[in-house]
């Protein structure tokens, strides 16, 4: 990786998403470095702004934001928003000449370009693997994916020619774990031994709703379990259905995010098939300030998610927000669980069946493992995550010009 010098501004950077970043729902990373950073350095943030606006999503008056609207039609919109981002972050590098630019996975170019024209070190923030990610869950969804979301993913496929080229271009890379790091080498033929890997934070005051809960029920009370986060094919909550119908024991299973109409209708389906159709809340996209009184009222929170590429690299920030509510963690037995959980210390692991599934319940419902003794050590576990922490090392990459990468506990392949 090259390194270049500061331009303007050191303590200035400019921060460049594809998404709307004003909401931590959509871009979490960007979003809490935005708001941390600016306490202590003039932050700048371009970002696509879409129709509707997460309530809780305003930025500190400490964060100037630059928000481009390019509508919502597939592909079109986006290739807008690639041409007017482009043009804008030209024109915020020129003028203010940052001490430091910041792109992540779908803004590389753009933050290339902004860094060349104020003469700024140059960041890439990769949170999974520049287009990768989307042919592999693409791969996985087992050809459910319309039409429209496969030329969606075709076009996408089109900027890995400049992302390899770029990638050799940076100052500094950050990659989210070291599963991304050696993938993104893997597949762009780079060199990115000298990369920081900065994990996922969590915001433990806001989910910690009631800092002295603790799960009460008894084997012979319902308990309410959990999920959290996108809803499609990989995410394995069909077996969870049908753990739920396995199940002796007396257990309602909640639902809160959103996916594909027609895979949200089988999913339904699939529960009234099992019999269990009264026993599962569809919550719908519940806003990211409303979760923690979500996780606050459920005594399992469940991460079933399938054992693919995408999910085997990444970092389960999901597990962190279950942790800081305090509520115990049931998880896929893949890699990325394994980051966060200790199994049978601050959560449990199982093996991605409804069968394996039905066990691991069966041990907290029936209490041959201590609900209370798991939600309290993943607190601790949530805790060294925070997100003062986890900033802090991003603004040493950006401002101390060196690459402090932290120790990184071995992962069993």
């Amino acid at each position: 990786m090259s390194r270049s010098g500061g331009g303007g501004d050191r303590d200035s950077v400019l921060l460049v998403h594809h998404r709307e970043i004003s909401s931590p729902y959509s871009a979490t990373v960007p979003h809490y470095l935005s708001r941390k950073l600016s306490a202590d350095h003039t932050v700048h943030v371009l970002s696509r702004r879409f129709s509707d606006r997460d309530e809780d999503g305003e930025f500190p008056d400490s964060v100037v934001h630059h928000e481009i609207s390019t509508g919502e039609v597939p592909i079109l919109s986006g290739l807008l928003f690639l041409v007017a981002s482009t043009l804008y972050a030209v024109a915020l590098g020129a003028r203010y000449r940052f001490g430091a630019v910041y792109g992540f996975q779908q803004t590389i170019i753009q933050g290339w370009l902004a860094a060349r024209a104020g003469g700024s070190r140059f960041v890439v923030g990769l949170q999974s693997v520049p287009v990768r990610q989307k042919r592999d869950l693409s791969d996985a969804a087992h050809g459910r994916l319309s039409p429209r979301r496969r030329a969606r993913i075709a076009v996408k496929a089109r900027y890995a020619w400049a992302v390899g080229r770029l990638l050799d271009r940076t100052s500094e890379v950050v990659c989210l774990t070291d599963g991304i790091r050696e993938t993104t080498e893997l597949e762009y033929g780079v060199d990115l031994s000298e990369a920081a890997v900065i994990g996922m934070g969590v915001d433990t005051d806001r989910f910690a709703v009631d800092s002295t809960r603790e799960p009460a029920r008894g084997p012979d009370d319902t308990w309410v379990i959990t999920y959290v986060g996108s809803i499609g094919p990989p995410r394995g909550l069909e077996h969870v259905l049908d753990a739920v119908a396995a199940t002796d024991r007396d257990v309602e299973f909640r639902v809160a995010g959103g996916g594909g109409d027609d895979y949200m209708a089988s999913l339904r389906e699939r529960a009234r098939d099992l019999g269990i159709g009264d026993r599962v809340t569809w919550l719908g996209i519940v806003p990211h300030e409303a979760v923690p009184e979500v996780l606050a009222d459920s005594d399992i929170a469940v991460s079933p998610l399938a054992d693919v590429e995408s999910y085997r690299i990444s970092f389960p920030a999901k597990l962190l927000e279950y942790m800081a509510a305090g509520t115990p963690v049931v998880a896929t037995d893949i890699p990325a669980h394994r980051r966060l959980v200790d199994d049978g210390e601050n959560g449990l692991l199982y093996d991605g069946t409804a069968d394996g599934l039905v066990d691991a319940l069966d041990d907290l419902v029936g209490g041959a493992v201590d609900a209370r003794a798991l939600g309290r050590a993943g607190r601790v576990t949530a805790g060294a995550h925070d997100w003062d922490a986890v900033v802090a090392e991003h603004e040493a990459v950006l401002f101390d010009r060196t690459v402090r990468r932290p120790a990184t506990t071995p992962v069993p392949a």
